[in-house]
């Protein structure tokens, strides 16, 4: 397949081809089986996960709600320190702690660092806004609890894919105005998906082929979201038109060129440079939407994960410099 100058990793035209072979009718779609069948994705593409010194289940307590968290740390002992809090992707219908349980592992392989994975309420049972109040009161809860579980609250990143990236900007641009605590220190955005945008060019291009993420599956997961709130109350939706300039964090940025969300990619991270915070951009040209879960196939996830892991390492870095600058001053 070739499209817009790009052609498409041939392992991913093979994966294409066979899931076409295996897919189902949309008119037979629900949630539970559209999740069974993502999570079955990934149990036959993702790979072996790797070893690491702790995987923990906890408990996110919540106003008047709890949800369940899964910590990963690859280091021994008991010492306070940074954390990257992530969000899965899923169109806030799908996905869960199993799905992203491989790369949430390899993330804290290679950072180093603690990765705080969040299970969040999906639609249609849970509908918009309660992933979007769940991400910012995950954060806030970071900011009182974090240190029981040895987090350090001044040295937390944010990230997640397509719809969990959503969720780590919506945390960006809330704790840029200075109502969630401390800041993040960086952001990590996987094909991230833009709230608000009606049409691109990606969008026209790519939302009718065969490529895992079509027009037919965004309108399902839409379908399976939206709420009467959705208009009525839409700040969480253009969350980045209300963050403070100067104040969002640095922010690393992937694409894919075989994803109808591309283009948003391109606009969330024009919209974040021209609120002041520097940001780093690339594509995947022959890859989709999706691709992180199939680690058995694609040698970039684990390239991904080591460019994310050494921007997230390198903020810190620059964060603590900086610290002892002001200190010194």
């Amino acid at each position: 397949m070739e499209i817009d100058g790009r052609s498409v990793n041939p392992r991913a035209q093979a994966l294409f081809d066979l899931q076409e072979e295996f897919s189902i009718p949309a008119s037979k779609w629900t949630p539970t089986l559209v999740r069974a069948g993502y999570l079955k994705s990934v149990e036959l593409f993702d790979g072996p996960k790797p070893k690491i010194a702790s995987v923990e289940d906890i408990t996110i307590d919540l106003p008047e709600r709890s949800l369940a968290g899964r910590l990963y740390r690859n280091y021994e002992g008991n010492e306070t320190g940074a954390c990257l809090l992530y969000f899965h992707g899923g169109g806030f219908v799908i996905g869960d702690l199993k799905s992203h349980d491989g790369l949430c592992r390899k993330i804290a392989k290679e950072t180093g660092q603690a990765v705080l994975a969040v299970d969040y309420r999906l639609g249609p049972e849970n509908r918009y806004p309660a992933a979007m109040d769940d991400a910012l009161d995950c954060w806030r809860w970071l900011q009182t609890e974090g240190a029981r579980h040895n987090i350090d609250a001044s040295k937390v990143s944010v990230g997640g894919d397509s719809a969990g990236a959503a969720l780590a900007v919506l945390v960006s641009a809330v704790a840029s105005k200075g109502n969630l605590g401390q800041q993040p220190i960086s952001a990590a955005l996987i094909y991230p998906l833009h709230m608000t945008v009606e049409t691109t060019q990606s969008r026209q291009l790519l939302s009718g082929e065969n490529i895992v993420l079509t027009q037919e599956l965004m309108d399902w997961f839409s379908s399976n979201f939206v709420s009467d709130d959705t208009l009525a109350n839409p700040e969480h939706l253009n969350a980045l038109s209300n963050a403070t300039p100067g104040n969002m964090p640095p922010t690393w940025i992937l694409t894919c060129g075989f994803d109808p969300l591309r283009d948003d990619g391109v606009l969330v991270a024009e919209e974040i440079r021209k609120l002041g915070a520097p940001v780093k951009f690339q594509e995947y040209e022959g890859l989709y939407h999706g691709f992180i879960g199939a680690s058995a196939l694609f040698g970039e996830v684990d390239e991904m994960v080591k460019d994310l892991s050494n921007f997230v390492i390198d903020q810190q870095k620059i964060k603590a410099t900086k610290k002892v600058e002001l200190a010194a001053e």
